[in-house]
């Protein structure tokens, strides 16, 4: 028997929409392959690139950190895989199961960027609710609402109407909705939005507390230090394209690392022409400090310091946060764009 044009492409698909060398397709929770999304003007024609060709695995159990700048693509790809919008091209699953079925959300939490709350209801309806949606059986559906809603600390009022909720309650009751039935798969899409720092906290502690029970967390977010506090690794998207994965370690010990040295109070010290625009001085409260930029060259430094008679107090490392690297991709990402749009201009 001839096989079918169809099969022969679902074949060939699925050999391309393989996992990297070395990586079980089994012990992926999510994994896409090429996911394209662009857009038409339905008037002028022109196409808008939202997300191009991603191709993105996330281990089961692993806590991955999507980053960045507004328009780069993150809640696209969010939206794709939750099947909210379909792809232009390209393929995904959500624990082996491809987005296009069903199947593939019936293991899903997902919080969106703005999401939408019945305000008739209160907050232990919404979520008693949301876990019978989610196939939660009826007295367990009652049981598992009020401990999440008294775990997102909104347990002292349940009967209280959603309309009288703030910004930041709505914010936690979404992130309980998302958590009530227990998913082995948590997409988040700017979880912090809109909360204080203790309401900060709470996420935090969730997002850990979901890593420790094994949950697969993907999680878009502007907040750096909450990103390096919490992932395993971190995908950074750049006008549609995905530039870089990689823990957050390795692309942290990629960046340039500075030295600080303090010295006791000096008067006039000039700079030597050979340390200008990779040493800079910072006079302090009884003490001068110093930063160099090129930890390579501590020494040579050291050596002039000693013979100009300075008393060195401390040398400290300087190791560049997440923030700092990722704002100087966007930066020279922007910079290259600008180079492009001047060549073809």
């Amino acid at each position: 028997m001839q096989t079918s044009t169809a099969a022969r492409a679902d074949r060939q698909e699925d050999v391309r929409g393989g996992a990297s060398p070395g990586v079980d397709r089994a012990a992926l929770a999510v994994r896409a392959v090429g996911l394209t999304r662009r857009y038409v003007h339905p008037w002028t024609l022109r196409v808008t690139r939202a997300l191009e060709g991603l191709d993105l695995e996330v281990r089961r159990g692993e806590v991955i950190g999507l980053l960045g700048p507004n328009g780069a693509g993150k809640t696209t790809t969010l939206k794709l895989l939750t099947g909210l919008i379909k792809p232009t091209c390209g393929r995904a699953w959500l624990m082996g199961e491809p987005i296009e079925d069903i199947a593939s959300r019936r293991s899903l939490g997902f919080l969106p960027e703005q999401p939408y709350f019945y305000d008739y209801l209160s907050g232990e309806e919404y979520l008693e609710l949301a876990a019978r949606l989610s196939g939660v059986p009826g007295r367990e559906a009652t049981r598992r609402a009020r401990r999440w809603l008294g775990r997102v600390g909104l347990g002292e009022r349940p009967k209280l109407g959603l309309r009288k909720y703030s910004k930041g309650m709505l914010q936690r009751l979404g992130l309980a909705a998302a958590l009530v039935h227990e998913p082995e798969l948590l997409i988040l899409d700017e979880p912090m939005s809109g909360l204080d720092p203790f309401g900060r906290r709470d996420v935090r502690d969730l997002i850990l507390e979901q890593r420790a029970r094994g949950t697969t967390v993907l999680f878009s977010s502007h907040i750096l230090p909450d990103v390096e506090m919490l992932c395993d690794r971190v995908a950074i998207l750049l006008r549609g394209r995905l530039t870089r994965t990689a823990s957050v370690d390795q692309i942290v010990s990629d960046g340039r690392q500075a030295v600080e040295i303090r010295c006791a109070a000096v008067g006039p010290l000039e700079i030597p022409p050979a340390w200008h625009g990779v040493l800079a001085r910072d006079d302090r409260a009884g003490e001068m400090v110093l930063r160099l930029e090129e930890e390579h060259r501590l020494q040579d430094l050291l050596a002039w310091l000693v013979r100009a008679g300075v008393r060195v107090h401390a040398v400290t490392p300087q190791r560049p946060g997440l923030e700092e690297l990722f704002l100087a991709a966007a930066e020279a990402d922007r910079a290259a764009a600008e180079r492009t749009l001047r060549r073809t201009a």
